[in-house]
């Protein structure tokens, strides 16, 4: 596996941590400028959740960068794909344009993880 398709594991480390962090200690200051109302953090423990699992996944792409493990990379793509579709469905039908804000972060991600890997044998990973 290529150097640089580990170096994008970086870049998800650090959009998940800087969305993450701010999610699980301070939500209502930041839920309005993604476009929700500040009060759904006071409705259940949900927004606040969702920051760490941002975090879980900041550590979990955090390791893979770190010690190199080459068959998690393609289960990142796949991963964040599902994470696109996802935000796109609920984007669509919510009508919240911070998620297709999202979307344009993740799939860059996703975008440059494939070209950096474009030459190689990918089979041996799945």
């Amino acid at each position: 596996m290529p150097a640089k398709a580990f170096l994008w594991q970086l870049y998800i480390a650090s959009y998940t941590a800087l969305l993450g962090l701010p999610l699980l200690l301070i939500p209502k200051a930041v839920i309005p400028y993604m476009g929700f109302d500040p009060a759904m953090v006071d409705e259940g423990p949900f927004v606040r959740l969702t920051g760490m699992f941002l975090l879980c996944l900041t550590l979990v792409t955090f390791r893979i960068w770190q010690k190199k493990i080459a068959e998690m990379v393609l289960g990142t793509v796949m991963l964040r794909t599902f994470i696109i579709i996802t935000l796109a469905v609920v984007g669509i039908t919510g009508g919240f344009p911070f998620l297709f804000i999202m979307i344009g972060v993740v799939g860059i991600g996703v975008a440059g993880t494939l070209w950096s890997v474009r030459g190689v044998n990918l089979k041996q990973y799945l």
